[in-house]
């Protein structure tokens, strides 16, 4: 595995990072805030690791793309211990657990994961939105349509539809 973006910080934006620069309500490693204009929209604020490492997350989808998942998954292994909360990555090792190894139990680990960083930042009488066109609540989204499909792949019905029926009510509250 090359080492080409392993601790350097990237300049610009993390993916789906605070594009506004306003500090978000910050409960645990990620955090919410208000969409400026909106007053019943919310979307997630991601920590710092995430930007800082976004080379090494770019190196393992491209080694995923290139056709080498074990590969990739040891890249994306790498950039969880630097970044736990890293919702994108968690999704990624889902995503690879899924299609390229046919395990639903591992993916349903990280993509159940992932949702439960995001939902620990939503008060228990949330009743605003996440608007899923918010980059920042994308991977949120990714997330839970991925624990959908683990769900369904295991014969979850149930739990398939209860998540189905979130991701609704968090995108039209």
């Amino acid at each position: 595995m090359g080492k080409r973006g392993r601790g350097r910080p990237r300049s610009g934006q993390a993916p789906g990072g605070n594009p506004h620069g306003r500090p978000g309500k910050s409960v645990g490693p990620i955090g919410l805030t208000a969409v400026e204009g909106s007053p019943d929209a919310f979307e997630l604020v991601h920590p710092r690791c995430v930007e800082e490492m976004e080379p090494d997350f770019q190196e393992g989808l491209e080694l995923w793309k290139a056709g080498d998942p074990e590969e990739a998954r040891d890249a994306l292994r790498y950039t969880l211990q630097a970044c736990p909360a890293n919702l994108w990555v968690h999704v990624a090792l889902g995503r690879i657990a899924l299609v390229e190894f046919n395990d639903p139990i591992l993916a349903r680990g990280h993509f159940g994961y992932a949702v439960e960083l995001a939902r620990k930042v939503l008060p228990a009488s949330f009743s605003g939105r996440l608007p899923r066109d918010r980059p920042a609540n994308a991977p949120f989204y990714d997330a839970l349509e991925g624990l959908v499909r683990c769900f369904r792949a295991q014969a979850m019905p149930r739990e398939a539809e209860s998540l189905t029926a979130l991701a609704r009510r968090l995108q039209e509250a």
